[in-house]
């Protein structure tokens, strides 16, 4: 079973985009890409687990940022933006 699934938005019909949007909170561009990951909870791993866990994660980050556009600077600071947004968000 898949844990991992990436979808274009323009892809998505009606019913799913407005589901997606909710989840997050704000609408989407056709052009964005969203990917969903399903977890199962668990402990924080430690020792070699934590280490190839945090390998992966790296690995799956850059494939990610390979298909943004942008300096990593002009990607960083749209991260903090993003992120500021969600932790305070316009009232």
């Amino acid at each position: 079973m898949q844990s991992l699934s990436t979808h274009k938005m323009r892809e998505l019909s009606p019913n799913e985009k407005e589901a997606v949007e909710k989840l997050l909170g704000r609408r989407l561009a056709e052009e964005e890409e969203i990917s969903i990951w399903a977890s199962v909870p668990h402990a924080a791993p430690a020792g070699k687990a934590r280490t190839e866990a945090w390998r992966q994660l790296d690995q799956h980050l850059d494939r990610l940022g390979t298909r943004a556009e942008g300096t990593a600077e002009e990607l960083e600071k749209l991260a903090d933006e993003v992120s500021g947004e969600v932790r305070h968000p316009p009232q």
